[in-house]
């Protein structure tokens, strides 16, 4: 699960998956090759002592999947419009990103500008893993990801919690609660959030994150942020 916006500011959370089971749900993807789906996304931020807004419609496509289950999406920002210190400013035409998922959801490369060692920590704080077994409502669960000094990254541990099932417009969702942080240094990079995920297909329908010493890619200092994305009907 896995969602990254970027337009000199990247946004990016994180996407998951799932499906009902007679025991429970599973939170494995089932990446559909050639499936595509849009989303509206509105985020606000503090910067430079001044808060700006931003606000997108996305487009998501799965683009491969290999036979050891490792799967490709490529995201295309379709329209965006932003201020900041209550003025508008331009926002820059970007090229498509493409991000490659193991199986589990952890990211493992990402194609296109501004792919920093930034880049890898947001998604990695973004990212809700498959914890390798059926949950149920209410139930509690621990997912880590490892440092990576090749790619700059450090050792993200997130706690999560089963809220229940939900519907979200025409979707049958389950809600999903989150807390990811990093663990270096005194004031760490956290992700406090709440998604929901389509119980039929196992992709994202709604996603709500409040970031704290957020690295975006690009930034030379972190920043606060939060962010509402939702799946457009089809």
């Amino acid at each position: 699960m896995r969602i990254l916006f970027r337009t000199g500011l990247w946004l990016a959370l994180a996407s998951a998956t799932a499906m009902s089971m007679a025991d429970g749900f599973s939170l494995k993807r089932i990446p559909k090759v050639g499936a595509a789906v849009k989303f509206s996304m509105e985020a606000t931020f503090q910067a430079n002592g001044a808060s700006g807004t931003l606000k997108a419609v996305l487009l998501e496509k799965t683009t491969g999947m290999d036979k050891d289950g490792n799967f490709t999406v490529q995201q295309s920002q379709l329209e965006a419009s932003a201020t900041y210190d209550s003025e508008s400013i331009d926002v820059s035409a970007r090229t498509p990103v493409t991000m490659t998922y193991k199986p589990n959801g952890q990211v493992t490369l990402i194609a296109g500008d501004l792919t920093d060692a930034n880049a890898y920590r947001m998604e990695n704080l973004g990212s809700l893993l498959d914890p390798g077994k059926q949950v149920n409502v209410g139930d509690v669960w621990i997912t880590e990801i490892k440092e990576d000094k090749s790619l700059g990254t450090h050792g993200v541990h997130t706690e999560l919690k089963l809220i229940g099932e939900e519907k979200i417009g025409e979707f049958n969702t389950i809600k999903i609660k989150g807390m990811s942080k990093e663990d270096f240094g005194d004031s760490p990079a956290t992700d406090d959030f709440t998604i929901w995920i389509n119980k039929e297909d196992g992709s994202l329908v709604q996603l709500e994150s409040k970031w704290t010493n957020a690295p975006f890619p690009g930034q030379t200092a972190p920043i606060p942020a939060t962010i509402k994305m939702t799946r457009l009907a089809s």
